[in-house]
């Protein structure tokens, strides 16, 4: 009977691989946003799940606090998960040190979400945010990403949004007229978190038009400071309105591990979201659940393979030589580690080398970007 069940979960996994190919792109326009903001009078956390506006709680939360969260849904994210901490000037009564941003870290590191911040924040905050999420991404291999102002973490899961004087419409007065506000960088961070939880990846937000607003701070550096990881609104003067300029984290050191193509948010995103799918499969249909030989490694394989032929063209480059297989040199290396004598067994003893409960793969894939960036030579 147990041989039975294992069977009849392996296509399971094959469909469950299919079907998130085949919404890749509809689900990852369906982000989640995690937003902390200080708004409380209590020493406590409280928690919130927005989907739209009318989740919204009538009571608890200020107008500056609704205005943020209103910015935020603008971009159409999924869901926001809202969490209010205590201003800072709170009175506390207890023995425990008032509430704060690392509390609710503490509490979100194992919630599924897309992106964070915090438009309300103070001191160091956006600094430990930023901090925060490296060392997530970095040692507990987390797909979580920030919105931070002004941070140059140097890093893909980072986002430093820089542009301040931000002159938006917010509503209209008693005789119909706009009204406007004017925001810093660490309060529109609400509204561009929004923007790139909310966006598909059959595109960029490079040029994402921000129709709201009528004007913002002007660069006459602004190639240098996008080529420093800095992601910035600009007008054009063209008619077109206020624009995303580039769609880059704060990452500007690269590697042979982490080339330039680690600083376009989208290809983050694609790595992320394939990431994600992996795991999500691995955990819901073989941890604990199939035998770890040889032909059930080669299953799983396929499986993903059939994952990555789903997702060519929007995410994954068609010709991009996009492949997975059981890691020959881990595989190697283990059997070493066991004492055998690797010299006397064949690539093909190697490959099927019992490895516990280990799976060693190994693969590549190639993420596909938007247009962005045009060149024509002309010749008269």
């Amino acid at each position: 009977m147990a041989n039975e069940a294992e069977l009849f979960g392996l296509p399971a996994c094959i469909i469950n691989f299919k079907t998130q190919g085949t919404t890749a792109i509809k689900r990852s326009a369906r982000g989640i946003v995690a937003m902390i903001l200080h708004d409380g009078e209590k020493n406590e956390i409280q928690q919130y799940k927005i989907s739209d506006v009318t989740d919204i709680p009538d009571k608890g939360l200020s107008e500056k606090s609704i205005e943020l969260v209103k910015m935020c849904l603008k971009g159409t994210p999924l869901r926001v998960l809202l969490y209010v901490i205590p201003n800072k000037d709170t009175a506390v009564t207890e023995e425990k040190s008032l509430v704060g941003q690392s509390d609710v870290l503490d509490l979100i590191q194992t919630v599924k979400w897309n992106y964070i911040c915090a438009p309300t924040s103070e001191g160091t905050e956006q600094s430990d945010l930023a901090d925060w999420i490296k060392a997530q991404r970095n040692n507990k291999r987390k797909t979580f990403k920030a919105v931070c102002a002004k941070q140059e973490a140097d890093h893909e899961g980072v986002i430093n949004f820089c542009t301040d004087n931000i002159v938006a419409v917010n509503g209209t007065d008693e005789n119909g007229d706009p009204t406007y506000t004017t925001y810093n960088a660490v309060q529109y961070s609400a509204r561009i978190a929004g923007i790139l939880a909310g966006l598909a990846l059959d595109r960029s937000a490079t040029y994402f038009s921000l129709t709201e607003v009528q004007s913002v701070e002007s660069y006459p550096d602004i190639e240098e400071r996008i080529d420093k990881g800095q992601f910035l609104l600009f007008d054009e003067m063209d008619g077109n309105g206020v624009k995303v300029a580039r769609a880059c984290n704060s990452l500007k050191t690269f590697t042979t591990d982490k080339g330039e193509d680690f600083r376009f948010i989208k290809i983050i995103e694609a790595v992320d979201m394939i990431t994600d799918d992996i795991r999500d499969t691995w955990k819901k249909f073989y941890v604990g659940k199939v035998i770890n030989d040889y032909n059930h490694k080669m299953l799983f394989i396929a499986a993903i393979m059939v994952y990555f032929d789903e997702i060519k063209g929007n995410v994954l480059d068609r010709d991009g030589g996009n492949v997975v297989d059981i890691d020959e040199n881990a595989q190697k290396n283990y059997a070493i580690l066991k004492g055998e004598d690797i010299d006397k067994m064949s690539a093909m003893d190697i490959r099927k080398f019992n490895t516990g409960t280990k799976v060693m793969l190994s693969g590549k894939v190639k993420p596909v970007n938007a247009m962005e960036d045009l060149t024509i030579n002309f010749v008269m």
